[in-house]
């Protein structure tokens, strides 16, 4: 059975866990990229969007919760996982949407994309369709959003400005290796896996399940940990993708040195480190450096395309 009482705690539970990040998403999403100058945004404009933010993701977490909570208990662990499937799913699609609404349509940056699209057409690369979306954040890079037939390659508006052409067409081939090859798909399915035996495996640890709140945030605690375990396993995945796609790339007509200069500029962009140190990028990070790909540059390992970041 299901109480009200229940949908209080939960509230109370993601009114707590947004006070305690609070402090972390300033340093990250204001202080920081305006010190290093990734970001001009008013104070009074950070905060607006992130209280809409905050209300969104906690309406989210509390419907979500409520769904596995009550699946749960209905269904046992089958149900959990019946409710998260479909949350992801919902996810999928707000997250398509939103993409849609932002698509830039005009001239300039349609003739910007057809320019680098002929340049990555003429490496014998077959690209998915491919839309430019606006987005405040420089870092933003877009990605890839839908399955088979479906998959579409987005493009940060910031790229027509801030690449050249020849960057701008390498980064998009990238991407269109990654569906072509299935890494992409491998990385979806494996990420898939990845979360599915967590949460089994969670529900089974001391104090944990998903008959009541307590045991339901319990759960969730411990799949943290799953999570920073799959923190310190699947950037090596990932990494390896990468360079694999580069390789696709080189053996495909694509300038060596292109690869690397637009590695290096997208980069400059986000967290302007072309060079870190073995450890710290075999831990926390899923794309390698400017400075790994150079020294890789002959390494075929497939991998699964941004696995530690699904």
């Amino acid at each position: 059975h299901f109480h009200w009482t229940d949908v209080g705690q939960i509230i109370a539970v993601a009114f707590a866990v947004n006070l305690w990040m609070t402090p972390f998403d300033y340093l990250g999403g204001y202080r920081l990229p305006r010190k290093f100058n990734k970001s001009s945004e008013s104070f009074t404009r950070w905060v607006s969007k992130y209280i809409a933010a905050v209300i969104g993701q906690s309406v989210l977490f509390v419907a979500f919760a409520v769904a596995i909570l009550a699946a749960g208990r209905s269904l046992g662990v089958l149900g959990g996982l019946l409710a998260i499937c479909g949350g992801v799913l919902v996810c999928l699609l707000l997250r398509n949407q939103l993409m849609r609404f932002r698509q830039l349509d005009s001239e300039s940056s349609a003739k910007k994309i057809v320019d680098a699209l002929e340049l990555v057409q003429s490496w014998a690369v077959s690209v998915p369709k491919t839309m430019v979306v606006k987005h405040r954040d420089v870092g933003f890079t877009g990605g890839i959003i839908g399955l088979g037939n479906k998959a579409r390659i987005v493009v940060p508006e910031a790229w027509l400005d801030l690449m050249s052409n020849q960057q701008l067409a390498t980064a998009i081939a990238r991407r269109a290796v990654a569906v072509n090859s299935g890494s992409y798909t491998r990385g979806l399915v494996l990420a898939f896996l990845w979360n599915v035996i967590g949460f089994v495996l969670c529900c089974s640890l001391p104090a944990a399940g998903l008959t009541s709140v307590a045991a339901l945030v319990t759960t969730f605690c411990w799949f943290t940990l799953w999570s920073f375990v799959g923190l310190l396993i699947l950037p090596t995945v990932s990494r390896n993708a990468s360079l694999h796609i580069d390789q696709i790339l080189i053996q495909q007509g694509t300038p060596t040195d292109l690869i690397f200069e637009t590695a290096y500029s997208q980069d400059k962009m986000q967290d302007d480190e072309p060079d870190r140190s073995k450890l710290i990028e075999a831990i926390f990070h899923p794309v390698p450096s400017v400075s790994s790909r150079n020294q890789n540059s002959a390494r075929t390992t497939v991998g699964a395309w941004n696995v530690a970041r699904t």
